[in-house]
């Protein structure tokens, strides 16, 4: 009778212990599958880039000829990443009608880096800097460049305010390039001609987006001449 009664429950015990063993196999693989697509998704937020690009691809291929070259002599480097495909159409039809800042017009990365080595913002504004403001700013030293209506560049960037008519009245019709990047290896005097010349490359082609390229006064080639603005 024992031996029986055995014998048939043992059909019904042994698919209950591998229902079991196979719910908690399943559960586990969903734990160990959204940990893995959390953790994923995470590092893609942070780290995708378009990778392996040359210095006249990055920023909608809007660094060419000696603005190029400067760019790898600034950095060290011959290929970049940028977080964004930037399209500088998209950054003129911005400026076009409004006066607000289009920030990270252009990020440009080294290779694995986590912040970027050149950034470049954009806006529309009223006035450009003169001498007498730079008097009145904190800056010690403006290196002042015959380009645009003003271009200059002073501790870790370079500006460029160049006219450009705005369609929408009561939008200012000039706009302000501002180019920030991390530390150079050149000798200050080739950093600050290496920054003007990436930024005046980038606002060159933004003027072209935006029809103004004559009223901007920006040249293809950057002169070499500057000039030095010290207080006394």
């Amino acid at each position: 009778m024992h031996a029986s009664l055995k014998s048939s429950q043992e059909p019904r015990l042994k698919p209950l212990a591998r229902g079991t063993l196979l719910i908690a196999s399943v559960s586990l693989l969903v734990l160990t599958s959204a940990c893995s697509n959390s953790d994923g998704g995470r590092e893609k937020a942070n780290e995708e880039k378009s990778k392996g690009l040359s210095a006249t691809k990055v920023c909608d291929a809007s660094i060419t000829g000696q603005a190029a070259q400067e760019l790898r002599k600034l950095t060290g480097a011959d290929t970049f990443e940028q977080t964004d495909e930037v399209k500088l159409k998209s950054v003129a039809q911005k400026l076009t009608s409004s006066s607000s800042t289009v920030r990270s017009a252009c990020e440009i990365y080294l290779p694995d880096a986590s912040s970027p080595a050149v950034q470049i913002d954009f806006s529309r504004r009223t006035e450009h800097p003169t001498r007498s403001s730079f008097e009145s700013s904190n800056a010690d030293e403006w290196i002042v460049f015959p380009i645009g209506r003003h271009a200059r560049a002073s501790g870790s960037g370079a500006d460029i305010y160049f006219s450009c008519p705005a369609k929408n009245k009561g939008v200012p019709d000039l706009i302000r390039g501002n180019l920030r990047s991390s530390n150079s290896s050149l000798s200050e005097k080739d950093t600050d001609f290496a920054r003007i010349s990436i930024l005046n490359s980038v606002s060159r082609n933004l003027a072209d987006a935006l029809d103004c390229s004559e009223e901007s006064q920006l040249p293809e080639k950057m002169p070499v001449s500057s000039e030095r603005w010290t207080k006394n």
